[in-house]
């Protein structure tokens, strides 16, 4: 960041704080003042321009001790250079400060005086020597304060980058599973139907370039990841034919609520694999959508057929497991979803925080 940008971003806050501090240090005197009932008038002028000529004057340095706080970050290699690097800049930011505030303090306190202390006048260049300790004791102050802020800063960064990271490898988890099944589909059907296992391999390569195309997106809107349910179901649709039938209903108004891609990929594989497939009839996949309060619904619903009365994972695998930790990496404890068996149904139903999707 350069030297114009940073003083533009960070001069508004150095003057909001150097404002509030002056504000509170008038009042703490004016208090002390009336507690104490000292003998003399209480001068609201004098008072005011002392705190606001030396906190306005560091006000005008932040930007710049910011600048420096960034060029002597305390790394483990150089650490002992760096704080004597700081401790040098900083006795001759204190001195510079000091004598600016003294000056500017001078130069307003003429208006009501006519009289003009001079920098090295007797008095004035006490104030220098001893208003010096104490300006280097706001430094270090004010430093280490940046300092705190900037490793904050970094640990969230890195917090983000992790679970950006966890997240990605979480989708990545997905992508040769939904592939792996959807061979298997196709393979299926070669001896079998050969054209239309070439249909189901042109879909699944229109399918997987979509994809491919946003790998990188760790949000989609939700009617990007209908599109891609879609042509999936399209591709089984073609090996199982009338034994499928295929039900979505989205809401208009949560089309482009935001949520994590391939979210609902491996529940729409799992009504297929462990749903359809086992039932000789075939049966129907749902899918609806829909805004409940400031929530997004989702709900998939699938028929299956038990297998010699036995229920037990039934739907369950790679898919829930993944679905469950990516919520719980997103939203924490902000998301509902819950996977059951209702007579012949199995029902899975997500509900996440509605967030309208934007571009970056």
């Amino acid at each position: 960041m350069s030297i114009k940008s940073t003083f533009t971003k960070h001069a508004p806050q150095g003057l909001f704080w150097a404002g509030l501090i002056s504000v509170f240090f008038i009042f703490q005197q004016y208090a002390e003042y009336r507690m104490n009932d000292y003998g003399y008038e209480f001068s609201w002028f004098t008072v005011s321009i002392k705190f606001i000529s030396f906190y306005l004057i560091w006000a005008l340095f932040y930007p710049f001790l910011i600048i420096l706080a960034n060029r002597y970050r305390l790394t483990n290699k150089a650490k002992f250079k760096y704080i004597l690097a700081l401790v040098a800049a900083g006795l001759g930011v204190a001195f510079l400060h000091r004598a600016c505030s003294i000056l500017l303090f001078n130069s307003l306190y003429f208006f009501k005086s006519g009289n003009f202390g001079g920098p090295w006048q007797e008095g004035v260049a006490v104030q220098l020597t001893i208003g010096w300790f104490r300006s280097f004791i706001e430094y270090i102050i004010i430093m280490a304060i940046i300092m705190a802020i900037n490793y904050y800063q970094l640990y969230l960064q890195k917090q983000r980058d992790l679970d950006s990271a966890k997240l990605n490898a979480l989708k990545m988890q997905l992508q040769p599973h939904f592939l792996f099944n959807t061979l298997n589909s196709i393979a299926s059907l070669i001896d079998i139907d050969k054209r239309n296992a070439q249909k189901m391999l042109s879909q699944l390569g229109f399918l997987l370039r979509e994809i491919l195309e946003n790998d990188k997106q760790l949000f989609i809107p939700l009617s990007q990841e209908i599109k891609y349910v879609s042509t999936y179901l399209e591709i089984e649709h073609t090996r199982f034919q009338d034994r499928m039938q295929i039900d979505v209903q989205i809401e208009k108004e949560v089309e482009s609520s935001k949520i994590p891609a391939l979210l609902l990929q491996p529940l729409v594989e799992n009504a297929v694999k462990h749903g359809i497939s086992k039932c000789p009839d075939g049966g129907e996949i749902s899918i609806n959508a829909r805004k409940r309060d400031h929530k997004v619904e989702i709900i998939v619903i699938n028929d299956f057929k038990k297998i010699n009365g036995n229920t037990k994972d039934l739907g369950y695998g790679i898919g829930i497991s993944n679905i469950q930790n990516r919520l719980e990496q997103i939203y924490g404890k902000d998301f509902s979803f819950d996977y059951r068996i209702e007579e012949s149904k199995y029902c899975s139903k997500i509900i996440i925080p509605f967030d309208t999707y934007t571009h970056d």
